[in-house]
């Protein structure tokens, strides 16, 4: 059924070529609704344009007659204030003229299957869907370059300013040093008393596989035997971060310097790939690689993110040279800071060890990113998240804005 002027035009020629059987086209309010009350349509396509008033009040008027109709309108009219009027008034979708039957049949599929999976659900027909936490995998093109730093801090970044609960695996099949970054002495549970059972292990029985940190984030540790990794497989990994994305609100996943067959498993299941880099030759190098690597596994850019670390005092590349030679936006920048090797010697992360560094106060700005989340304290004040840490330290602050991507 379409609504609106009678017209043949666009609208009904695009129905027709999307192979779809018109019930009637009629005009505005009663009529529509008269109408829509015998015909009983399978879907309603609604012309919505200036005075939008008519065709917005005849929505509203089909919605309440016929709740269980979609509707999809079809408008010239682009403004994110017509879109959402529509949307609040029960349309379903908001297709933009000139209207493509490809397009018209693409929406009306999807509004339909959206209905019926509503229907299944309703009648208990289909599982209760399970709700995962966010996975962020950290990976880089070599080694060396922070990926284990980076996701120990992020790690604690969003457990201290989420509050919300962080599991962290160690998928570092070559060092493995996240238990040594964390200080963590009891190694007795780790990947490789887990796998031999996997099978028996579920959601409610996953943890007794972590170790608990005093921040509150618990972690699967990487066996120390080697022979482990090498009976792991894609699979395997893939059902263990699904677990604990079961029960956690993150899971950070540190891995090796080599896009291997169980990286490319991390990277499949997750919703955020981080790829570190620093400024050296090598590392631009291997991460181009790296990037088009991603790219050819079909990980699209919206699903990944080029981290710089600088690691030393002369790295002074610039984004701008480095995004030409990987050829992909930088999202993040760790500043370069003395205390970081020196929390590593000490086994203490350096947003415990100095969490008023430079490098500390850029991975709590990366951590609001990606949780999206403010400070209790802040949120109480009414205070930005941006603009509380720059009261915060200012200085150091006003230094890391031109290469952090934080918005206020």
């Amino acid at each position: 059924m379409r609504c609106g002027p009678r017209q043949p035009g666009q609208r009904r020629k695009a129905a027709q070529r999307a192979q779809m059987e018109i019930a009637g086209e009629v005009g505005y309010r009663m009529e529509a609704v008269t109408f829509a009350k015998s015909a009983g349509p399978d879907i309603i396509l609604l012309t919505a344009e200036e005075p939008a008033s008519r065709a917005l009040e005849t929505a509203e008027a089909l919605t309440n007659i016929l709740p269980a109709t979609p509707i999809i309108i079809c408008s010239s009219n682009n403004s994110p204030e017509a879109v959402r009027r529509a949307l609040v008034l029960g349309a379903r979708d908001y297709l933009l003229k000139p209207l493509q039957a490809g397009q018209l049949l693409e929406a009306v599929k999807t509004v339909m299957a959206q209905d019926k999976q509503r229907q299944m659900r309703r009648e208990g027909q289909l599982p209760e869907t399970e709700v995962r936490g966010m996975v962020i995998t950290v990976t880089g093109g070599k080694g060396g370059i922070g990926k284990s730093v980076t996701s120990v801090n992020l790690s604690l970044a969003l457990r201290r300013e989420t509050g919300r609960s962080v599991a962290m695996v160690d998928a570092d099949t070559h060092f493995g040093d996240v238990a040594t970054l964390m200080d963590l002495t009891d190694r007795n549970k780790n990947l490789g008393t887990l796998l031999p059972v996997l099978e028996q292990v579920e959601r409610h029985n996953v943890h007794e596989f972590l170790t608990p940190h005093s921040s509150g984030v618990r972690v699967l540790i990487t066996p120390t035997d080697r022979e482990v990794w090498e009976n792991c497989s894609p699979d395997s990994l893939k059902r263990i971060i699904s677990l604990l994305a079961l029960t956690h609100d993150f899971v950070v996943v540190d891995t090796s310097g080599s896009f291997d067959k169980l990286v490319r498993a991390c990277i499949e299941v997750s919703t955020l790939t981080l790829m570190v880099t620093t400024g050296e030759v090598y590392s631009v190098r291997d991460t181009a690689a790296a990037v088009r690597r991603l790219a050819a596994w079909g990980v699209g850019p919206e699903r990944f993110k080029v981290l710089l670390n600088r690691t030393t005092p002369r790295d002074g590349i610039r984004r701008e040279d480095l995004k030409a030679a990987i050829n992909h936006d930088i999202f993040w920048e760790i500043p370069y800071d003395r205390k970081v090797p020196n929390s590593v010697q000490l086994g203490q992360p350096v947003l415990l060890e100095a969490n008023r560094s430079k490098a500390a106060l850029s991975y709590t700005l990366l951590a609001h990113s990606i949780g999206g989340k403010q400070r209790a304290a802040e949120r109480r004040r009414g205070v930005p998240v941006l603009g509380g840490l720059l009261q915060w330290r200012r200085p150091q602050a006003n230094k890391l804005l031109s290469g952090a991507s934080v918005k206020s």
